[in-house]
């Protein structure tokens, strides 16, 4: 699980809560020492809610999606609710903003990749250079497939219209989907939590 920053609890965004979201505790590949899970599947610890939450690993202590940290995100984003689990990253490519959005679809991705607030936020973020990737979860023992938005397809798109951006970004999604997943190795072991 990737968080850029380190951000703590006294950095998320007001009147943002959780509440029964557990997207986090399913979606991303967790690979610390104190704590491993495969992409996509339900750690064990998530009973109706996390059993070990006053005593979780600090992994989980410090993560918090997209949704809970920027304002940038629409108030109804919430990951369980919208089908968009997205994720902070710091971004490494010069030509764009330090910050990167990994958008990972875990709805409905075609449902979701042709709502307007989502096309409007694509093209909001490719135009104003944050790197955005575009992610499906990808199986037990997978990583997730991913691509970038940031393409001229999408840029050329977006100069023309949101149906453009729309027919655009599913294409995009049809790829990634027909993408051929990659198996990962986890780096640390012992304290696999994945069911």
């Amino acid at each position: 699980m990737s968080s850029a920053g380190q951000n703590n609890a006294d950095m998320l965004v007001r009147a943002r809560e959780c509440g029964g979201c557990q997207v986090c505790c399913i979606t991303p590949t967790i690979d610390s020492a104190d704590i491993q899970k495969d992409c996509n599947s339900p750690c064990r610890h998530l009973q109706g809610g996390c059993d070990i939450y006053e005593t979780r690993p600090q992994v989980c202590r410090i993560f918090y999606c997209g949704w809970r940290r920027s304002r940038d995100f629409p108030d109804d984003w919430r990951p369980d609710l919208s089908g968009v689990f997205a994720v902070l990253e710091v971004n490494t490519l010069p030509q764009f903003k330090p910050l990167a959005i990994a958008l990972h679809l875990v709805g409905n991705p075609l449902k979701t990749v042709r709502r307007p607030d989502f096309i409007d936020f694509v093209v909001k973020n490719v135009r104003s250079d944050v790197a955005l990737y575009l992610m499906l979860p990808g199986g037990k023992g997978m990583l997730s497939s991913r691509l970038p938005l940031n393409n001229p397809p999408i840029m050329a798109a977006a100069a023309q219209s949101r149906a453009d951006v729309r027919i655009v970004l599913e294409m995009l999604l049809k790829r990634l989907a027909a993408h051929p997943t990659t198996p990962y190795a986890m780096e640390n072991s012992g304290h696999d939590v994945s069911t």
